[in-house]
């Protein structure tokens, strides 16, 4: 008996051609390449894609995208000896002045002199 069930690397090569065939086609060349990388590093994360099999190969696409660009940033926060996480926005509130009118220079007059 034959397979009724595409793998995840079938899947994985259809939404590839697929988005070379439509998305591909707006691209530049060298972000077409691009693409093509990306697509590539999928092939990286296709155990854990197959094992969670999704019902849209997409979905796992997509994260174990974003998973390969964490492990990338983090390796290159790593190299440069910098840490992004303490670089987030505070959380704390903004400071704000007294009044509504923080913005407005009370210097100058709210109407153009006559002439």
């Amino acid at each position: 008996m034959g397979r009724t069930i595409a793998t995840f690397r079938e899947l994985v090569e259809g939404e590839m051609l697929h988005w070379e065939r439509v998305f591909g086609r707006a691209l530049r060349r060298e972000e077409r390449a691009h693409l093509e990388a990306m697509f590539n590093r999928v092939r990286l994360y296709l155990q854990a894609c197959t094992y969670a099999f999704p019902v849209h190969a997409m979905d796992a696409i997509n994260v174990a995208v974003e998973l390969d660009h964490e492990i990338r940033l983090r390796s290159i926060e790593a190299r440069l000896g910098i840490n992004l996480e303490n670089q987030w926005m505070d959380s704390r509130s903004l400071p704000f002045a007294g009044g509504d009118d923080a913005v407005a220079d009370p210097g100058e007059p709210e109407t153009p002199p006559a002439d």
